[in-house]
Formats: C-alpha cells, sequence, structure tokens
C-alpha cells in the first residue's frame, strides 16, 4: 500500500480552512500525514488547522505558492504528494481515489481532477464542474499536453524528485501547478486527467477581473518560460495530437466567452466590494 501526504499552502485562509479540514477529516480512507504549510498567514488560519489532531503545520518564510509547495513536498514523507488549496472541499473518497490511480497504475506519475464550482456569479448554486473542464480544454491545448491544477492533484514521490530542483517558484513568471506538470512532461513522465478525483469550491474569485488577465497574463509568460528552457514542444509521448487540441479550443470557446462577459459585466460591482468596502468574503 502506498502512503499519501496531503499538503495545503496557506496564506490567510481562515474564511474557508475549516470546511477543507472537515472534509480531509471526513475522507472513507485518511490520508497517512496531512501537512499545513503556514505562508505568513496574519489571521487566524494556522489557529483553525492546529485544532486538528491529525494536521502537521510547517512554516514557509519566503512568501508565494511555489515556495509554499516545495516545503511541504520536501518535508512530506509520503510516497504520493497530494496537494490542494485551501478552499478545496475534497469529495468523501477523493484519498480512497487518489491512491487507488496510483496504485492500479504503477507507470503513474501524476493526475489532476475536476471541480464543482457556481455556474452563475454570485449565487453559489447551482455547481457544475463545466469552468474546470473549460480551463482545462483551453490549458491542455495551450500547451500540448497534460498539465496538473493546485486545487487537486498529486504526483508521486519520485516524480518530485526528478523535477524539484528544475522548477520555478516566481509566482510572476509562472504558474506552479502548470510549471511542474510541464516539467514532468518534459522528463516523460505520465499525467492523467481522473474526473473521478473531485472537490467542490464556492470561491469565484476567479472571475475578478484583474485576477482573470493576471492568470491570463501568467499562463503566458509560463509557456514561454518553457519554451527558454527548451521543456517545450512537449515530447512526442506525452504530445496531445493537434486534432484534440483544436477540438479543446473549440469546446472551451463559448464557455470561456460567458466567463469573460461575466467578468466584464460585474467588474464595477466587484471593484467596489473588494477595493472599495473591502469586503473578503465578496467570492465566497
Amino acid at each position: 500500500m502506498l502512503k499519501l501526504s496531503l499538503i495545503i499552502p496557506v496564506y490567510n485562509e481562515e474564511r474557508h480552512i475549516r470546511k477543507c479540514l472537515d472534509s480531509v477529516a471526513a475522507q472513507t480512507v485518511m490520508p497517512d500525514e496531512v501537512i499545513v504549510v503556514d505562508n505568513n498567514s496574519s489571521d487566524r488560519s494556522i489557529d483553525i488547522a492546529n485544532h486538528y489532531e491529525f494536521v502537521t503545520v510547517v512554516q514557509e518564510l519566503n512568501q508565494g505558492r511555489g515556495y509554499a509547495r516545495n516545503k511541504g513536498f520536501n518535508f512530506a514523507k509520503g510516497d504520493i504528494l497530494a496537494r490542494i488549496d485551501s478552499d478545496s472541499e475534497l469529495k468523501t473518497n477523493w484519498v480512497e481515489t487518489v491512491k487507488s490511480h496510483f496504485e492500479n497504475d504503477d507507470k503513474l506519475s501524476g493526475l489532476t481532477g475536476l471541480a464543482k464550482t457556481p455556474i452563475l456569479p454570485i449565487l453559489t448554486h447551482p455547481m457544475s464542474t463545466l469552468i474546470t473542464r473549460t480551463y482545462y480544454w483551453f490549458v491542455h491545448a495551450t500547451f500540448g499536453t497534460i498539465t496538473t491544477w493546485g486545487a487537486t492533484m498529486a504526483v508521486r514521490k519520485t516524480a518530485w524528485e526528478t523535477v524539484k530542483d528544475k522548477v520555478c517558484v516566481d509566482d510572476n513568471v509562472v504558474h506552479e501547478d502548470q510549471d511542474i506538470a510541464l516539467w514532468m512532461a518534459g522528463a516523460e513522465l505520465k499525467i492523467i486527467q481522473a474526473n473521478d478525483v473531485l472537490i467542490t469550491s464556492a470561491n469565484q474569485s476567479f472571475r475578478y477581473l484583474p485576477k482573470l488577465w493576471h492568470y491570463t497574463r501568467l499562463r503566458g509568460s509560463t509557456k514561454s518560460f518553457h519554451r527558454r528552457a527548451n521543456n517545450l514542444p512537449a515530447p512526442a509521448k506525452v504530445r496531445i495530437a493537434w486534432r484534440l487540441r483544436a477540438l479543446a479550443l473549440l469546446l472551451a470557446l463559448l464557455p470561456a466567452l460567458y466567463g469573460a462577459l461575466c467578468s466584464l459585466i460585474f467588474f464595477p460591482v466587484d471593484f467596489i466590494a473588494v477595493k472599495l468596502l473591502r469586503i473578503q468574503t465578496w467570492f465566497d
């Protein structure tokens, strides 16, 4: 049986961390260890985390998700390094499902899953996986290979050992979750999108126009970084055929336009709530 370590980078997430850890506590199979990486939180996030007996808190003083992710991955003892966000609420069999994928395929080095998120602005229901499916269609087509998403993903410890000295920790240059996947792809390591590795999240901050623009720019920066490093195009063994990439872009078009339109329409309201009224819970 493979051992699984669950790593959760945390920076001022007191609004979400309790629901996240409650979903961990409700797992059909518990992780072998749960590591909360405190990335200089100044709110009650870590006080809340310390109330859970199964949680180990470690601190990373260098600010950024890449640094926090690396701290947790290097500290972890498991054969599988699972990674979620602090606003991820795990389906009850999440850990069991992740373990089964790795135990049933000894060639598997990484996997990523889906999230149910609200499909309408401001409202928390109804929920659908459409937004994350659209994200994967677009991103996988952009990079020509399967990448991971930090809210619900896992990598084999041996894969991490292969790429850990290559990953970029600068959040202004790369998406850390895409970056690690691209280095794994460059080493011809197998990654899959496993749609049964499911979470839910009510957080809608992705629709905030400045954040949407930042993430879009960062995706381009990530691609440029890996081209300069001669790590793209991906090796033929892990490359997605151009026909599938074209189909993915076609499928992503309408949902992406809908998301962009919502961001534009709601931007004045979102800006007032976030910047002027400083309502931290506006998106969730």
